[in-house]
């Protein structure tokens, strides 16, 4: 059944289903080639390089004319798009300056901060090392302030003793 409804892919006698054998090769024997289609042959015949009826071409002048306009416009074009790539070549030196710049002042703030961190590490450095100290004086201070109590005694007791 798969084959059902299939025709061999060299027909032994003639073409497909009764049609006249196909010419194959250039010794083929056979018909020759088909006449062109009638419809082709007016379209040929009324085209613009027929004979037949049609429009005639443009005068040669309208053609100059339109040809010199078409070369004005391209001309104009090409102005046009040679200072478009300047502009696009000029804005491309210009993102490129920008970028280095920007770079530079990344590194700069970079920099900048780092210096300030460390700044900042050596004062609070400084005065963890100033409370330190001040810890360490407490007790002293402490100490101090007896002996200038007990000088005070002493001067006061002194004083009585001269009197």
């Amino acid at each position: 059944m798969a084959g059902r409804n299939r025709l061999p892919a060299h027909p032994l006698k003639g073409g497909p289903r009764g049609m006249p054998p196909m010419r194959e090769g250039p010794y083929a024997r056979g018909p020759g080639p088909l006449p062109p289609h009638p419809g082709l042959v007016e379209e040929i015949r009324d085209g613009p390089f027929g004979r037949g009826p049609g429009p005639l071409p443009p005068h040669p002048a309208l053609i100059e004319e339109k040809l010199a306009a078409q070369h004005q416009e391209i001309q104009g074009l090409l102005v046009e798009n040679q200072r478009l790539a300047a502009t696009h070549v000029a804005l491309r030196q210009e993102l490129a300056s920008a970028q280095q710049e920007l770079q530079h002042m990344n590194h700069m703030a970079a920099n900048m901060q780092a210096d300030k961190e460390h700044h900042l590490r050596e004062l609070y450095d400084k005065s963890m090392k100033l409370e330190a100290d001040l810890r360490a004086n407490e007790p002293m201070k402490a100490e101090l302030m007896q002996l200038r109590a007990d000088n005070q005694k002493m001067g006061a007791i002194r004083q009585e003793m001269t009197a």
